[in-house]
């Protein structure tokens, strides 16, 4: 007398549910490769937000005038009576083929000691086709997270 075990899964059963994760997988990755690349611009663009107020409390804190100079892919954070450096962050290390630029008659942004700030508006651009604003306004807000 041969007893079968019913229970389990049959080669050609466990064939047929690897090739279809495999047409899920082929469908999901570039999808999920486009949305990783979205969260690291939008991750870039906040640390570019958080650092234009770390400048403006820095200001307000030690009661002088702070500076953040632009470059395409870094900036700095300079006391201006001193001109140390009290912050550097390059972009290109940490977010590659991410740009920025301001709109403004110097690239650079001045906040004083109140806090108010000379204006202008950093563009943050990923390639040719996307791109994340902020402004900042002459009282010192720094416009909406990208």
């Amino acid at each position: 007398m041969q007893i079968k075990n019913t229970t389990g899964f049959t080669f050609v059963e466990l064939l047929i549910a690897l090739m279809i994760t495999g047409i899920m997988g082929t469908i999901a990755v570039p999808r999920f490769s486009g949305l990783i690349k979205n969260y690291t611009f939008t991750n870039a663009a906040r640390v570019i937000w958080l650092d234009l107020h770390r400048a403006k409390m820095m200001a307000i804190k030690q009661g002088r005038p702070m500076r953040v100079d632009f470059t395409a892919t870094s900036y700095n954070i300079v006391r201006v009576d001193t001109a140390a450096v009290v912050l550097s962050r390059n972009l290109s290390v940490d977010y590659p083929n991410i740009t920025f630029n301001t709109i403004a008659t110097t690239p650079s942004v001045s906040f004083g000691s109140t806090g108010t700030a000379n204006g202008g508006t950093v563009v943050i651009q990923r390639g040719p086709t996307s791109s994340k604003q902020f402004t900042i306004a002459l009282t010192g807000r720094i416009g909406p997270i990208p």
